[in-house]
């Protein structure tokens, strides 16, 4: 069934739209193409006239699922660079795992408004931190241990999963304000985002499986257009976005994401109150 008489040409030429947009967006602002891709999706579909029920769990779960390929691609390339702290990966990687399936099973069995508010809230606080952070700021010289060192990943795990993102948001934050050199920062949260997704991914499609009226191709949640399209045309578009990104400062990139979040978070709280 499509919404409003839409046709599949449409939804798939927006599908198109949705993945040149996020990865030139990804390009532009040297961001993961989660925190991107969720909320043009969630546009794209809502002015495609799908149900608010369904649209940011789709959203959630195709970004997950497109970051899987790209993930994989990522923390490869940083592992050839040496940019990957081992230590960390092997001991975040099993709370990682943990958080991300609490957080795909908890997202997948909520209702829209919930989840769409929640992403909306996270967009506005990181849009807030980005405004606000100092380069400058520490709070220690290494990660935290003992129950820290698994109740970090486990949040970072449940939260990424449930906004569909890699976890990059969070995790190169905190590694970086622990005295992590942001390249080993950035090449181990490029691994956890890839094996958070998978687990992610899975219980998407699980919950899914029988809801009705999602978009043409939906594999539960997954919209497997979407992965097929928005991920290769995201890869070829972020070039262009990083090469424009070379002429502006960083302050000026910084504030422009910001912008876009903010955007993304109070149209999401127009649309529901």
């Amino acid at each position: 069934m499509y919404y409003n008489g839409i046709g599949l040409l449409p939804f798939l030429f927006a599908l198109i739209f949705s993945g040149l947009l996020s990865g030139f967006i990804a390009g532009l602002l040297g961001v993961g193409g989660g925190i991107i891709i969720v909320p043009v999706l969630y546009h794209v579909l809502s002015s495609l006239g799908f149900s608010s029920e369904i649209i940011m769990h789709v959203s959630v779960a195709t970004s997950l699922a497109i970051i899987i390929p790209t993930g994989w691609r990522s923390y490869v390339t940083h592992k050839r660079n040496n940019a990957v702290d081992f230590t960390i990966l092997k001991k975040w990687l099993v709370p990682t795992l943990i958080g991300s399936t609490i957080g795909a099973i908890i997202a997948g069995l909520i209702s829209g408004f919930y989840l769409t508010l929640f992403f909306a809230t996270i967009a506005l606080i990181v849009c807030i931190n980005l405004l606000l952070q100092s380069d400058n700021l520490r709070l220690g010289d290494q990660l935290p241990s003992g129950i820290f060192s698994f109740n970090i990943p486990l949040i970072v795990g449940s939260f990424s999963s449930m906004l569909g993102i890699g976890g990059g948001t969070f995790n190169v934050t905190i590694m970086s304000l622990y005295g992590v050199s942001i390249h080993k920062a950035v090449g181990t949260s490029a691994g956890l985002g890839f094996f958070l997704s998978i687990p992610g991914t899975l219980f998407f499609v699980l919950t899914g499986m029988f809801v009705a009226n999602l978009p043409p191709g939906s594999f539960g949640y997954v919209n497997l257009f979407g992965l097929l399209l928005i991920a290769p045309l995201a890869a070829l578009s972020a070039p262009i976005g990083a090469k424009y990104a070379h002429s502006l400062p960083k302050k000026t990139l910084t504030r422009l994401f910001a912008v876009f979040l903010l955007l993304t978070s109070i149209r999401m709280y127009l649309e529901l109150f």
